[in-house]
């Protein structure tokens, strides 16, 4: 755990927890304090980088004074107040969720691809039962077909709604949504079709059960059977950071590696799933070059010769017009690359970091916001999408992001508040 960052006096607020006493932030919910200290409260839709739903009721505390367990995601801290976490209150209400959750839950953990890495079965452990008391026909849901990357298991689901919730809030797409009441709630999209998200992967790591997990991966490895090395995306032009899964020297899957200053916890699904192509039998494993119509196979000097003279050839034709290349500086200095006004077609020409930082932090702390045409973040850069979306709430208090909004953030304390996105079609 790393250390607690310093509360300034005046939006601090003194607590006690589990007879600890503590400070924490002014408006913070209990288990934003729970997890900074380290005390483990239990949780299925609670979600670090998602909106506070409660629906699964599975982190029930008990707070002195009030006469039943409170959900801990949803109850904001306040002067004086005391929390108890292992309390018979407490445990009580979670062991009870933990029984309502399985009653429909099918025992598939052998064949599950969850297994191994399932929230659900690491709770079930600590908070379930040995023996169900339910005697009753369990509930069945048909399954749906959102794509060819992701499968579903839809009986499985306890409506969380943590895949919901990504898609809406950081993908921007709203294509997942719940229909039904109390049991017969279903998650789908509503009329039978793939997913068009590129961070549609991402529903894979927020769920917290097997219901919705990697098609190209399935039934291929068990999580114990992986072993895990830490690389940067090649494909979506941010370097998010990323842990490659290999098992006996093959890539098997690839999942994201937090990173608050690049990725956050999301990833790009052609950084997610392009690792398939590392075993096709089209991969160019060598340089090629053409010669009298056929290509031939060179070393690499030969081939970068002959990727530099078809460049200067097509300069010296165009009078050093048709030819722009936008590349890091050394070191990944990113944060001082100039954009070429004319390339974009847009007033906007730099975009500006405070000393050592880097431009995708710098894009947090930006005031103003510039669009760009022929640029598409939700395709051309899918991490971005979610840093967007929370500058443009920040500085316009509402928005809604959509793949066809074409826009970047270029400028640190820019004077003028302009106006925000144009979709264009």
């Amino acid at each position: 755990m790393s250390a607690r960052p310093e509360i300034p006096a005046d939006e601090a607020v003194n607590i006690e927890i589990n007879g600890q006493p503590c400070q924490a932030r002014k408006g913070a919910m209990i288990i934003e304090v729970t997890d900074e200290l380290g005390i483990t409260v239990p949780r299925f839709c609670y979600h670090k980088k998602l909106s506070v739903a409660a629906n699964c009721r599975m982190c029930m505390v008990e707070v002195a004074k009030v006469p039943k367990p409170l959900p801990a995601c949803a109850t904001p801290v306040a002067e004086g107040m005391k929390v108890f976490t292992r309390s018979e209150i407490a445990t009580g209400g979670q062991k009870a969720v933990m029984e309502f959750l399985l009653i429909n839950h099918p025992l598939d953990c052998p064949i599950c691809d969850q297994g191994g890495e399932c929230e659900l079965q690491d709770l079930a452990l600590g908070y379930g039962r040995d023996v169900s008391r339910f005697a009753e026909k369990k509930r069945v849901v048909r399954d749906k077909y959102i794509g060819p990357l992701i499968a579903t298991d839809m009986t499985r689901c306890i409506h969380c709604t943590r895949c919901i919730r990504m898609l809406r809030e950081v993908a921007g797409k709203m294509e997942l949504g719940a229909t039904g009441r109390g049991e017969n709630v279903e998650i789908g999209t509503y009329i039978e079709k793939s997913l068009e998200s590129e961070l549609s992967g991402n529903v894979i790591d927020v769920c917290p059960v097997g219901a919705l997990t990697s098609k190209p991966f399935r039934f291929k490895a068990r999580a114990w059977e992986l072993q895990q090395h830490s690389t940067i995306a090649p494909h979506d032009c941010v370097g998010s950071n990323l842990f490659a899964h290999t098992r006996r020297g093959q890539v098997m899957r690839m999942v994201p590696r937090e990173n608050e200053d690049i990725n956050e916890v999301w990833l790009s699904d052609r950084d997610r799933f392009s690792y398939e192509g590392l075993y096709s039998e089209d991969r160019l494993e060598a340089p090629m070059v053409k010669v009298d119509g056929e290509w031939q196979l060179v070393d690499w000097e030969t081939g970068l010769q002959a990727a530099v003279d078809a460049i200067r050839a097509v300069i010296d034709a165009q009078q050093d017009q048709s030819v722009r290349l936008i590349a890091a500086q050394k070191e990944l200095d990113v944060a001082k690359v100039e954009y070429d006004a004319a390339l974009f077609q847009s007033e906007a020409i730099l975009l500006t970091a405070d000393g050592e930082k880097d431009a995708i932090k710098a894009q947090n702390e930006a005031e103003a916001l510039y669009h760009l045409r022929g640029f598409t973040p939700a395709f051309t850069d899918p991490p971005l999408v979610a840093r967007l979306k929370e500058l443009y709430k920040r500085l316009f208090q509402h928005c809604l992001v959509k793949s066809r909004f074409r826009i970047i953030v270029v400028f640190k304390n820019f004077p003028i508040c302009q106006s925000p996105w144009t979709q264009r079609n």
